[in-house]
């Protein structure tokens, strides 16, 4: 009895599937508003990944995504306090610039997500 064939059609089926996963993780994230950004950031941590190019592409994603997420965290921290605080203290503009830098990071990372998800559409025909 042939099992390798089997074994490899079912690695090929788990890395489609991974690769799914992470491509529709990585829309949802990129549809979503700011607001709910960071929620899907964490879904984006979370998914597993076992094909070397899946996990590449995952840890691009998961970089940018974090970065802003993070970000988007600090500013809507600011804005919140800013509105309780009256007058902009230290500690909130020292917040507004590490969100501003966050976002920026983030934004700056958003290619490598984004070329390494196309070619896992193009590979898996997603």
């Amino acid at each position: 009895m042939r099992v390798w064939p089997l074994l490899v059609l079912l690695c090929a089926c788990h890395t489609k599937d991974e690769a799914r996963a992470l491509v529709t993780a990585v829309d949802a994230y990129r549809a979503a508003s700011n607001d709910d950004k960071p929620a899907k950031a964490d879904v984006i941590d979370k998914l597993e990944c076992s094909d070397k190019d899946v996990c590449a592409a995952k840890e691009a994603c998961r970089k940018s995504a974090n970065a802003t997420a993070h970000g988007l965290r600090l500013q809507k921290e600011v804005e919140q306090s800013s509105r309780d605080s009256g007058p902009y203290p230290d500690d909130l503009a020292k917040k507004w610039k590490e969100a501003s830098s966050d976002l920026a990071e983030g934004y700056g990372l958003l290619d490598d997500c984004r070329n390494r998800t196309q070619a896992l559409k193009e590979r898996f025909g997603l």
